[in-house]
């Protein structure tokens, strides 16, 4: 059944963390220490994703100067340009707040994690993936 629906192991344990976290927020002293958790936990991430690749490797995934121009322009421009003109439409069906978030997530370069996933899953060009996320931090 899982094969039909092509869940892993990983996306499972993400639904698993994401109804955790609606059902039992984290607030107080605690939400500080996740907080400096989360923090050192992306920066390893980063650190390990790029440790796997040579210095040739990344040096060449930097020179992709049209691969960066482009995912650059998406996240910064089209996505946001997109979300303000999808105003008219998406106010009446959410409301002001809820688009408000729509909007905001629209302003957001793609998540670390999202990034590491697809291009992994796709079998893309790491170094240029890699040297993209610099960019967008």
């Amino acid at each position: 059944m899982l094969k039909l629906l092509a869940l892993d192991r990983f996306t499972i344990l993400l639904f698993v963390m994401v109804i955790l976290a609606s059902v039992v927020p984290v607030s107080g002293q605690a939400a500080e220490v996740f907080s400096v958790i989360t923090t050192v936990a992306i920066a390893v991430l980063f650190f390990l994703h790029g440790a796997k690749l040579s210095r040739e490797a990344v040096i060449q995934g930097m020179m992709h100067w049209k691969l960066h121009a482009l995912v650059f322009t998406f996240t910064f421009a089209l996505f946001p340009i997109l979300g303000l003109l999808a105003k008219p439409i998406l106010v009446p069906m959410l409301g002001q707040e809820l688009y408000w978030g729509f909007l905001f997530m629209c302003f957001l370069p793609s998540t670390v994690q999202s990034s590491i996933a697809f291009t992994s899953v796709a079998k893309a060009m790491l170094p240029a993936q890699s040297a993209a996320r610099l960019f967008l931090i």
